[in-house]
């Protein structure tokens, strides 16, 4: 049988049978050698999302796999187009995002011989994919086993912690039949892989009642999974009576909510205020929280008696969890039945929390708008309901978790912090966006200007996502640091080689793509435009970096004083 019809088959078998196993999205980036699984995925009448842009097409599977909760594909060419995806592998990893990456190759003979567009495409994303299979050019035996490929693939991608596999499957020549033909491929079948949740046994639940009871609890919530994982947390901190330090990606502070959630955590926690009125046990749930104050302060009491539940890996860099719980986290927080510790240490943080909101929605109105925290607070209380936000990571993060305060309407914060880059910024708002849910993306000007090709895809595809583009011209995060003091470091070194200016105008560049524009200054102007869940919209909202920190210690100040006089 000619290549080109094993091609086809074993492309059409292991497509049809990922399909039928659950797989709905595919991106797609245009080549050569990867025609097989492109066409294969088309006859699937799979969601195809065409990408010129390789770099911007993982992050967009980032995000629509994160925003679906559903594994997405990617389809590239061989050489330097899979290499593009590496990046997005590397948060996919962190983040737990279900990816199945396909990257067409060159067969075996055409590698290490100068062939052109063949590099060496082996384990090409090394230790940051949960798992490589590497194919070989299809035969009648590959054909036959395609769909038990596409289960193991599957599987490793949807399994607890979820994340990223790799299938590298080169093609030989030729990569088409002689002749079209119009018979549809044979029905995929594959087995049925089914998950479910890690729950604890019976002692290790004892042993976290004993270890919550009657005591004095901090719940510190950082990336949960879903809203079934944040209710039982937010059920077992009511339970409890603990108060919870809630990230913006936990959930718990976006709906009503029963516990004691304190959304200043990260100025309360600066303030000392944890060092005058100590909790007696911590319990992590999920990644590291956002806020460095929170977990520099965990990190300073290895004394506390602590817990981590996590489903895998081991993600305690701070080294203070003397329990790890690798289970579900809303299996266990639901298998936990703890006696209440004392009512008034609650009541106590729901005091400073309203005296922390109220100081720091009385400082920014007494700033002119717009600034970052101002900023975030506007996105934040005007993001549609059961919508997705996109916070860049850098500055915008950092502003939504320490000045953005909570609200009673649900929506869902989705962030790139499993790697922390500012690569596909724009991208993954808009794979979020691909869900059909109203997206809001707010992104620095650095991190938009590092994935500007993106804003073309945005026009093309017209999705519902408003993307509010923070400019101050520059790497604001960097003033908040030691090298933009004086004193310390060269400021013109510090303006041209890490503040780096790039004096971009996005509503221009947005325009020259054919993409919706437009510059606002007003706040309510912005909280229309975001509330609005339109889209496709570009909003730059210029700021002054220089002034940020002063903002910020200004913020602090009242925040401190607030909780301590409300004490």
């Amino acid at each position: 049988m000619p290549a080109a019809d094993h091609n086809a088959q074993f492309s059409a078998a292991l497509i049809g049978a990922l399909a039928a196993l659950g797989l709905r999205d595919v991106c797609i980036s245009p080549g050569s050698r990867n025609t097989p699984l492109t066409a294969a995925c088309v006859e699937a009448d799979l969601r195809t999302w065409v990408h010129h842009d390789e770099r911007s097409a993982a992050f967009f599977a980032v995000g629509l796999a994160h925003g679906s909760a559903r594994p997405v594909a990617l389809v590239c060419t061989s050489g330097t187009a899979a290499a593009e995806y590496h990046p997005a592998v590397v948060e996919a990893l962190q983040s737990r995002a279900p990816l199945l990456v396909l990257t067409a190759d060159r067969p075996p003979e055409l590698r290490d011989v100068g062939a052109p567009q063949a590099i060496d495409q082996v384990k090409l994303y090394g230790s940051h994919v949960k798992w490589f299979h590497q194919g070989a050019p299809p035969d009648a035996a590959s054909v036959a086993g395609a769909s038990n490929l596409a289960a193991h693939a599957w599987g490793e991608a949807i399994e607890s912690p979820s994340g990223p596999v790799h299938l590298n499957l080169p093609f030989r020549d030729p990569l088409v039949p002689e002749a079209r033909s119009d018979t549809a491929p044979p029905a995929a079948t594959a087995p049925r892989v089914a998950t479910g949740p890690r729950t604890p046994d019976a002692s290790t639940v004892t042993e976290l009642e004993r270890m919550l009871s009657d005591r004095k609890v901090l719940i510190v919530a950082g990336a949960l999974p879903d809203t079934v994982a944040a209710d039982a947390v937010d059920a077992l901190a009511a339970a409890t009576g603990a108060i919870v330090f809630a990230d913006p990606q936990s959930g718990l502070r976006w709906g009503r909510r029963t516990a004691t959630v304190v959304a200043a955590a990260d100025l309360i926690a600066a303030g000392g205020v944890l060092d005058a009125d100590p909790p007696e046990v911590i319990v992590r749930f999920g990644g590291l929280p956002t806020s460095k104050p929170v977990w520099s302060w965990i990190e300073r009491h290895p004394e506390l008696p602590s817990a981590l539940i996590d489903p895998g890996g081991h993600r305690d860099p701070l080294g203070t969890a003397r329990l790890v719980v690798r289970c579900d986290v809303g299996a266990t927080a639901a298998a936990i039945e703890p006696h209440a510790g004392p009512a008034e240490w609650a009541e106590r943080w729901r005091r400073r929390e309203a005296n922390a909101q109220s100081a720091i929605g009385t400082e920014l109105a007494a700033t002119p708008f717009p600034s970052e925290p101002a900023i975030a607070r506007r996105v934040v209380a005007s993001v549609p309901e059961e919508a997705l936000l996109f916070a860049g990571s850098s500055l915008p993060i950092r502003q939504l978790d320490a000045f953005g305060g909570a609200r009673t309407s649900p929506m869902r914060v989705i962030a790139n912090r499993g790697a922390n880059g500012i690569d596909g910024s724009i991208s993954t708002p808009l794979g979020m966006a691909a869900t059909g849910r109203p997206t809001v993306g707010l992104v620095g000007d650095v991190a938009a200007l590092h994935d500007l090709g993106a804003l073309a895809t945005m026009a093309r595809l017209a999705l519902p996502l408003t993307l509010v583009v923070v400019h101050n011209d520059g790497g604001g995060i960097f003033e908040l640091l030691p090298q933009a003091d004086p004193a310390r470091f060269d400021p013109a070194v510090f303006e041209s080689h890490i503040a780096t200016p790039h004096g971009t105008d996005f509503t221009g560049v947005a325009a020259a793509m054919g993409l919706p524009a437009m510059k606002v200054e007003d706040a309510d102007e912005l909280s229309e435009l975001v509330s609005a869940g339109g889209g496709p919209l570009l909003v730059q909202v210029s700021t002054s970096r220089t002034d940020l920190a002063d903002l910020h210690e200004r913020l602090r100040r009242s925040v401190r004083s607030a909780v301590e006089t409300g004490r």
